[in-house]
């Protein structure tokens, strides 16, 4: 605890930062004894930064009150410790100002806690919203309430490991929550998994029980699902919990309901895990706390998030959804909205119904936005903000998308599912820097380029690994061997990230440290031969890969899927690029796709679209 004072035109402010309990107060004594209170014709105590009040607290306020007669004020009260002196009558005895324009800290609540909160402030906040139902923080904890007493009657337990798998609904967010008042861990599950992944994945992370919503896998097979969750020799989980149909308020036995008030959630705690696969292959379960999450969701007011506004959210298993869409609308009470699915058409007919503000979403289902028959700059001329994030974009496509989005300012944001957001770019910032940076980094984030080789950190304008610390970083992998933790000896996390930093502090993305490109001991950057290659006009996207090759070690090659009505000439587009890249970075094979396989978070599967092009090459030679 710390006690400071002022004196300023005869008022005598005194600031109090901590808790105020039997193992403080008489320190706080101890430092207003030596304070002088005759020479001051009021006293003032600042609880601004007072978290907790104890028993022991309130009797030293007593002591206050005594020495300074009726000029004592107690102000800047937040909502906890305000219940605590209302509750125990001191509310009548001392005079109290809340200061209601004082922002709570978020990062400092639990998820249970959080919830709590907005209880008290905006209980009847219409806060959540699909094509049929509306909810305000209230329906949220109230029915809550009663999945989490199911959950409790099916054995979980503060520290359980929880699984929610299915596409979003208000379900999942319902499930989430129940979780979190239990002390669970909510371990989050892609729902287009097949069963032989889910399986591997609950003995990654030792899931016991799995709450089950809407998946393709349930729709196609829904016997062969139960039984195979439930084989306990390929699987881990032991219970399963249905959260496919619409939940009904009920009456939580009050024996329940007071166990789950009894039990204790703190910030730090563990509170989810999110899988990182997608783009390696390698499944690791990442652990973040509420703190984490809360910390990154705070930047919402930088991306132009208010009460005023609707967001339309987009996968909630990603950490891009749960941070950026969810929690960052929440903190700032902007209704969140859900699509029925995150098909183009369904997010098009949210978009003209519910008239979203909103939207943050992956490159590729804002690109294919545009190329939708349906689409219509009216229909999406009611997006004021538009987070651009989870891989990287091209200037081309910036740019195309800055023309049929009118109405829209978009930022770039670059995140892990370690650490969300590590940077973004900012309202007003030039289209230059939009389109070729990743924005600065977060306040909350420290970011150094490093050498790959040296391992110093490296000057301006070079190209290095991109490595990070700050609040909002994961607290490891689980039951990871130490060997692949990212982390070294100082505490950085190490991205796997290539880029580098400019005079002013922006952030450049220059491809992953394992994608690296290295033909005949020439090192190619993916990201740089893919810009080239997105401009031209007929390319709706492009991925580019190093496949092998028995004499360059590694050949370059490229996907590309073509925009409708354009045809593709692959001369031309080798022309284009003999004046744009060197020699030896012009890719030595071409694919063209109808389609790129896809991720359930919208995010393009690299593993096997790489697959299917060395497949292509061989099947060619």
């Amino acid at each position: 605890m710390k006690v400071s004072n002022r004196l300023e035109d005869q008022i005598l402010y005194i600031e109090v930062e901590g808790r105020i309990d039997s193992s403080t107060h008489l320190q706080l004594r101890e430092e207003l004894e030596k304070m002088d209170f005759s020479s001051a014709k009021e006293v003032v105590l600042d609880f601004k930064n007072v978290e907790y009040i104890s028993s022991a607290g309130l009797r030293e306020l007593l002591i206050i009150r005594k020495r300074a007669a009726d000029h004592f004020r107690l102000i800047h009260v937040n909502d906890d410790v305000y219940d605590i002196l209302q509750m125990t009558g001191f509310s009548n005895i001392l005079q109290i100002e809340r200061d209601e324009n004082t922002q709570v800290d978020y990062p400092k609540l639990s998820f249970k806690a959080f919830l709590d909160y907005k209880l008290k402030t905006t209980p009847d906040k219409v806060i959540l919203s699909d094509d049929n139902f509306n909810l305000t923080y209230k329906d949220i904890d109230e029915l809550s309430d009663g999945i989490a007493e199911d959950l409790m009657l099916q054995g979980v337990k503060k520290g359980s490991h929880v699984a929610i798998c299915g596409l979003n609904s208000i379900n999942w967010i319902l499930t989430f929550f129940a979780i979190q008042k239990i002390g669970a861990l909510a371990v989050l599950v892609n729902p287009t998994l097949s069963i032989a992944e889910i399986q591997k994945l609950s003995k990654i992370g030792d899931i016991t029980h799995f709450c089950y919503g809407i998946m393709p896998i349930l729709a196609s097979n829904p016997a062969e699902f139960m039984t195979g969750i439930l084989d306990h020799e390929k699987s881990s989980v032991t219970k399963l919990y249905d959260i496919t149909k619409p939940f009904s308020k009920k009456e939580v036995n009050p024996f329940a309901k007071g166990v789950l008030e009894s039990i204790n959630v703190l910030n730090d705690d563990p509170g989810v895990m999110i899988f990182t696969s997608g783009s390696t292959g390698i499944s690791k379960g990442v652990l973040l706390s509420s703190f984490n999450i809360l910390t990154a969701a705070s930047c919402g007011k930088e991306l132009g998030v208010s009460e005023k506004d609707s967001s339309l959210l987009l996968p909630l298993f990603h950490i891009f959804g749960l941070c950026a869409g969810l929690f960052a609308s929440w903190i700032y009470d902007s209704c969140v909205v859900l699509p029925k699915t995150i098909r183009t058409n369904d997010i098009l007919f949210t978009l003209k119904n519910k008239k979203c503000t909103i939207m943050h979403s992956v490159p590729t289902i804002l690109l294919a936005l545009i190329n939708n028959p349906e689409f219509k700059e009216e229909t999406v001329s009611c997006i004021k903000h538009s987070g651009v994030g989870g891989a990287p974009i091209s200037e081309t496509q910036m740019l195309l998308l800055n023309q049929k989005f009118p109405n829209t300012q978009f930022y770039v944001l670059y995140g892990l599912s370690e650490m969300a957001p590590v940077s973004y770019t900012h309202r007003g910032d030039s289209i230059e820097r939009i389109t070729k940076s990743i924005g600065q980094p977060s306040s909350f984030v420290k970011v150094k380029i490093e050498n790959t080789e040296t391992h110093e950190e490296n000057k301006v304008n070079e190209i290095g690994e991109i490595i990070v610390q700050g609040d909002s970083l994961m607290s490891g992998y689980y039951k990871t061997p130490i060997d692949k933790q990212d982390f070294d000896e100082k505490g950085w996390f190490h991205t796997g990230d290539l880029g580098f930093m400019d005079e002013d502090g922006y952030l450049h993305f220059a491809g992953r440290k394992k994608e690296l490109i290295i033909k005949g001991g020439e090192n190619i950057l993916p990201n740089e031969v893919a810009s080239a290659i997105s401009e031209e006009e007929c390319i709706a996207n492009v991925q580019v890969f190093g496949v092998p090759h028995d004499f360059w070690g590694e050949e370059v090659a490229c996907g590309l899927l073509i925009k409708p009505g354009y045809t593709f000439d692959k001369e031309a587009l080798l022309n284009h690029l003999q004046s744009k890249l060197a020699k030896i970075k012009i890719p030595d094979h071409v694919i063209v796709f109808e389609e790129f396989p896809m991720l359930a978070n919208g995010k393009i599967d690299l593993i096997n679209l790489k697959k299917e092009i060395i497949e292509r090459i061989k099947n060619e030679a």
